[in-house]
């Protein structure tokens, strides 16, 4: 009787056992539907806010500014243009949109005078565009170069035409989004602004100015590119060093500059370090910038008391929105700390929500990190190593070949300009050897060259404190001498 009821009981519990066993199947079956379904809905929404980030591109048309109509013809490398805009007017330069003869083509042509101090800032960027058209790849992060026309009253470089730049596109469009809307938009230009700046890094080229100016959005079939405007500031970095120290004339915007290039020295004079994450921070005040309305700072003193003080913690990132991870690995006071462009973009795409994102934007658009595999040639490394003069030479006709839709003018409210800067090798020795492992390659004119054990710093005479006024004036205030630490000026010196 007794072994009945334990072989009853035994079957009981088996039966017990296989229905908990079939409802856990369920239950997982379920959850991978559930998973399955949930991944599916979240890459219709990256690609619908895709979609929907096109469409407000292309609906700043009815935003575009047209200072006066022009009728004029210029030739520039064999291609004749018809300049019928002047659509934008920047530091030094003014720009200018204009149509190739007997084709649909729409292009930019940014005029610059000859004024004393530029020649060298001029020659370096048409440089710099006409090294780096050379690297194959598609949604190129530089905006294309077409030529350029040397003159005795100035120069014009032909280039794409941007619909709009990067803060033009945030406020007007995108600002006003909701939650996850924008932090979907938010998460999308900072997977492409980190894309630019990986192909900086693989040239060892630090730009020196980037800012929402800088970068322009333009329009590429059914989708858009982030791109890079404005060299005139680049510096290319010695292999062996993860910094160099620039000139007093360098060009800079004081609230996107690095804390170790405005770092005082025992002189009180900036120490214009640029490292080779300076552009990392940069980018992150300016996702700061974009995503939370303000900066991080309450004006200039407060950024210089934080820059100069060893015991400022890193910046504060508040909680809401989503991106406090990513903006910490940006604004990383020391540069030793800061991740660089390519470590953010990997670590993005380890993360569960940015990385089904990138994923979403992979295969519906086009990819992410190919730069991350990009390989230079040793020829554009020696090119940009070495300095070329301007003159008008073969330009890439071919990309002309093809119509293109009507654009909106390239935003160049902020064109960097200064008279020549004297650079120099200066580095942290016990970051060198990460540094070259990372950065260094055979091509670079310097990799076999001696390490210069001298830094030259130009000084020059202190300027008045500049007032800040509104959240523009962050950053369209430029810099290029010495400011005192307070607002009382010369007499805390």
């Amino acid at each position: 009787m007794g072994s009945s009821q334990s072989n009853a009981q035994i079957q009981n519990l088996q039966i017990q056992h296989e229905a908990l066993l079939k409802r856990h199947q369920e239950m997982s079956k379920q959850m991978l539907e559930q998973q399955a379904e949930n991944k599916k809905q979240q890459e219709a929404f990256v690609e619908q806010m895709a979609k929907i980030l096109l469409i407000l591109l292309q609906s700043n048309s009815s935003d575009e500014r047209v200072i006066r109509e022009e009728h004029k013809t210029l030739e520039i490398e064999g291609v004749t243009y018809h300049i019928k805009q002047f659509v934008n007017r920047g530091g030094f330069g003014e720009i200018f949109k204009a149509q190739v003869r007997g084709k649909e083509k729409v292009v930019a042509i940014k005029f610059l005078a000859n004024t004393t101090g530029i020649q060298d800032q001029i020659e370096k960027e048409v440089n710099f565009l006409r090294a780096t058209q050379k690297v194959q790849m598609s949604n190129h992060p530089v905006i294309e170069y077409y030529g350029c026309k040397a003159t005795s009253e100035g120069i014009y470089i032909a280039m794409e035409l941007a619909q709009c730049d990067l803060y033009t596109f945030w406020v007007k469009r995108v600002s006003k989004a909701s939650g996850r809307e924008k932090f979907v938009f938010g998460a999308i230009i900072i997977m492409y602004v980190l894309r630019t700046l990986i192909f900086l890094e693989k040239l060892s080229i630090v730009h020196g100015d980037i800012k929402p100016q800088n970068l322009v959005i333009v329009e590429a079939g059914n989708y858009f590119c982030i791109k890079l405007i404005d060299f005139g500031t680049v510096e290319k970095l010695d292999t062996r060093r993860s910094s160099i120290t620039v000139g007093a004339d360098k060009a800079h915007t004081r609230f996107f500059a690095s804390p170790e290039f405005l770092k005082r020295d025992s002189d009180n004079r900036i120490s214009r370090r640029l490292h080779k994450k300076s552009d990392v921070w940069a980018a992150g005040i300016m996702f700061y910038y974009l995503l939370f309305d303000q900066m991080p700072f309450e004006d200039e003193y407060d950024y210089e008391n934080f820059v100069n003080s060893s015991n400022a913690p890193d910046i504060k990132i508040p909680e809401g929105g989503g991106y406090k991870g990513v903006l910490e690995m940006l604004l990383k006071k020391d540069p030793d700390q800061r991740s660089s462009a390519e470590a953010a973009l990997k670590g993005l795409k380890q993360h569960s929500i940015y990385g089904e994102i990138v994923k979403a934007l992979e295969e519906k658009f086009y990819k992410v990190d190919d730069v991350c595999d990009l390989r230079i040639s040793d020829d554009v490394r020696r090119e940009l190593a070495n300095k070329q003069p301007v003159r008008s030479g073969a330009g890439d006709q071919r990309r002309h070949g093809a119509s293109a839709a009507v654009q909106q003018p390239m935003t160049t409210a902020s064109i960097t300009m200064a008279p020549e800067i004297t650079t120099a090798s200066s580095g942290n020795e016990e970051s060198d050897a990460t540094h070259r492992k990372e950065y260094s390659h055979p091509g670079d004119r310097d990799y076999h060259s001696s390490i210069s054990a001298s830094a030259s710093i130009v000084s020059t005479t202190a300027e008045k404190p500049r007032g800040v006024t509104g959240l523009t004036g962050f950053l369209t205030t430029k810099t290029y001498g010495e400011k005192p630490l307070c607002p009382h000026g010369d007499k805390c010196q």
